[in-house]
């Protein structure tokens, strides 16, 4: 049986011991709250948000995120490609993502504000006018992606081949450039 939860405060809790109750939640706000390794399969989130939060390697296969926030959380190995992506609209800010997995995900206008990326995965991803404001990339995979008007100009650490992406209109700072051009081995000054 699915419960309707709405605008509610849960802080602190431990679902990792006593699992959340499969539902519907909307409007409501998670703070420092342990979902790691939890399974929120088939849960509806619509505006809700997580702040500092513990989501790594939860399974959300079929979860929707309408709206959410995620702030100051871990998301560590959260495949994201599973969620369901009817009227997906997520935002991340000072967010822990390595290693999770975005691909075939339309993510526009999707903000990654100061967030680890690293060896995250962008394979077949709609990120037009994504913003990875001040986010770590290293070894972040982007293949077969519209990267068209997203901003990378205070990214770093990004490797992304102009030739396997969309790029049109993608925003980027002078001097990052050579993580556009790793591929060609150039020695760049």
């Amino acid at each position: 049986m699915s419960t309707n939860v709405e605008d509610l405060l849960f802080k602190n809790e431990d679902y990792t011991k006593t699992p959340l109750p499969i539902g519907d939640y909307d409007g409501c706000s998670f703070e420092q709250c342990n979902l790691s390794n939890c399974n929120l399969s088939g849960f509806v989130f619509t505006d809700c948000e997580f702040i500092d939060c513990n989501l790594s390697n939860t399974t959300i296969r079929k979860t929707s995120f309408n709206d959410v926030s995620f702030m100051g959380c871990k998301l560590l190995g959260v495949n994201f490609k599973e969620m369901s992506a009817f009227l997906m609209r997520m935002n991340f800010t000072n967010c822990n993502l390595q290693m999770s997995i975005f691909d075939t995900l339309k993510l526009k206008q999707t903000l990654f504000v100061n967030c680890e990326l690293q060896q995250a995965s962008y394979i077949d991803c709609d990120l037009m006018y994504a913003d990875f404001d001040d986010s770590n990339l290293q070894d972040a995979v982007f293949i077969n992606s519209n990267l068209q008007g997203t901003n990378f100009l205070k990214a770093y650490n990004f490797n992304i081949d102009p030739e396997q992406n969309k790029m049109k209109g993608a925003k980027f700072s002078s001097t990052d450039l050579e993580g556009l051009l790793q591929k060609f081995q150039l020695e760049i000054s």
